[in-house]
């Protein structure tokens, strides 16, 4: 099956396009295949869409911080020329990137965000 996409090199690490400003993208048209790594592009997106339209700063994940900050910053600094998967392979950080503690990583920088509420 073949498909056009963006380069993915083209946008930031917000998942922004760095020709249209306000215009975030995710999923397969930034050359990702599966379910999972479409629906992390997308609270990624939305997020920083949401951020941006009331003037708040962005909502990055860093690689060290979860394997949604591995799955962009490859995207968006490597690209991709065939559909890309996150396997955690790819994390130099995936011994601790680790479910059990992703509540701990995660979860005070997406309140500061406002992505979490306190309840």
């Amino acid at each position: 099956v073949e498909y056009d996409f963006v380069d993915a090199r083209s946008l930031g690490h917000t998942l922004e396009t760095k020709q249209v400003k306000g215009l975030y993208l995710a999923g397969q048209i930034c050359g990702t295949t599966g379910y999972e790594e479409a629906a992390a592009q997308g609270v990624v997106a939305g997020a920083n869409a949401g951020l941006a339209a009331v003037g708040q700063p962005p909502f990055v994940v860093n690689r060290d911080e979860g394997y949604i900050g591995v799955l962009v910053d490859d995207l968006v600094t490597k690209g991709t020329n065939e559909p890309y998967r996150m396997f955690t392979s790819r994390a130099e950080y995936r011994l601790s990137l680790r479910s059990d503690n992703a509540d701990l990583r995660l979860t005070q920088r997406g309140f500061d965000a406002g992505l979490v509420r306190p309840e």
